[in-house]
């Protein structure tokens, strides 16, 4: 069993957008909106922005989808930019738990972070008196 670093991404340079989620169908709109987001920045051309939407789309699923199964509602998830990254914040209302990678079975679930961890560059948490904030951050050159 892993817990993930309690560090803070790099400050921000930009508010790209926000959403709240209530309830898991809500991951649906914002896998959408995500890929819009992306999609509609003609600042992130340096990267392969399709992958760049997939593997944010994919992250924000499993990390939106276990604040809300492990916390109570509302999620915020946002997307922010930070010195040539995109950062998917990832807010919850249990300052408490530690993101927690177990190594599981195959067919025995959990492995939403561990894909979280090898499709971000870089992932960590910290709590605040809002609660605990769990992030991912993705390079915006490729590299």
């Amino acid at each position: 069993m892993t817990v993930w670093k309690v560090w803070r991404p790099p400050p921000v340079d930009e508010h790209i957008a926000a959403w709240t989620i209530d309830e898991p169908p809500g991951l649906q709109s914002l896998r959408a909106a995500l890929l819009r987001a992306v999609a509609d920045r003609a600042d992130f051309v340096a990267a392969d922005t399709e992958d760049l939407a997939e593997r944010l789309v994919i992250v924000a699923t499993e990390l939106a989808g276990n604040a809300l199964r492990h916390s109570r509602p509302p999620t915020v998830v946002a997307l922010l930019r930070s010195d040539g990254h995109l950062v998917l914040d990832v807010l919850d209302n249990d300052p408490r738990s530690a993101p927690t990678v177990e190594r599981r079975a195959p067919g025995a679930g959990g492995l939403g972070l561990q894909l979280t961890e090898r499709l971000a560059q870089e992932v960590g948490w910290y709590a605040t008196d809002g609660g605990k904030h769990v992030w991912a951050m993705f390079s915006l050159s490729g590299s």
